[in-house]
């Protein structure tokens, strides 16, 4: 599926951005990877970008409205080397990524919200925001399909990728749960 048929995502042309970088921030990339990895706003403008117009409405600000460029986060993962086996979707499935801002907010993406094989959402990793480079600050990321802002992470500093083989869920009066295997239901 092309990607600027998606949440008003479209493509964008190759940045010549990255000679001009300095001291740029760097995203570290740690759990279910094949080794410990960082990259940097850079290295993301080497990846094919694309670009979202986003409307949200946040909590503190209203209804939002932006631009980001970026590559896929879907994109970036997979170059990053996944433990998991690619060719097995119920492996992929059962995988989570958190992603953490340099101001301690997080959120948490399921791998079948990237995966094009499920919901192939076109989340970006941006590296500008309405026109302005993000490289000192760290990449953004951007939830073009969420209607508030909640998952969008500004500052990214680290991406966590883990399998979820058991959770627990808080029940009714504060009971707790316990969820193992990848089973289909919550008690």
């Amino acid at each position: 599926m092309d990607v600027s048929s998606r949440a008003g995502v479209q493509a964008q042309p190759q940045s010549s951005q990255s000679s001009q970088l300095r001291r740029a921030a760097v995203v570290e990339l740690t759990g279910a990877f094949a080794g410990p990895a960082a990259i940097g706003v850079a290295d993301l403008l080497r990846r094919p970008l694309h670009q979202a117009e986003v409307t949200f409405a946040c909590a503190t600000s209203g209804i939002q409205r932006h631009r980001f460029i970026g590559p896929l986060l879907h994109d970036v993962v997979l170059a990053a080397a996944p433990g998991f086996e690619r060719r097995r979707r119920k492996d992929r499935a059962a995988f989570l990524l958190s992603v953490t801002g340099a101001d301690g907010h997080h959120a948490v993406l399921s791998w079948g919200e990237l995966d094009p094989d499920f919901a192939d959402q076109p989340v970006l990793l941006a590296t500008s925001a309405d026109g302005q480079s993000l490289d000192l600050c760290g990449p953004q990321l951007v939830v073009p399909q969420d209607r508030c802002g909640g998952r969008y992470v500004s500052g990214v500093t680290r991406i966590h990728l883990a399998a979820v083989t058991a959770f627990q869920s808080v029940g009714p009066v504060g009971s707790v749960a316990s969820v193992e295997g990848h089973s289909s239901g919550v008690q």
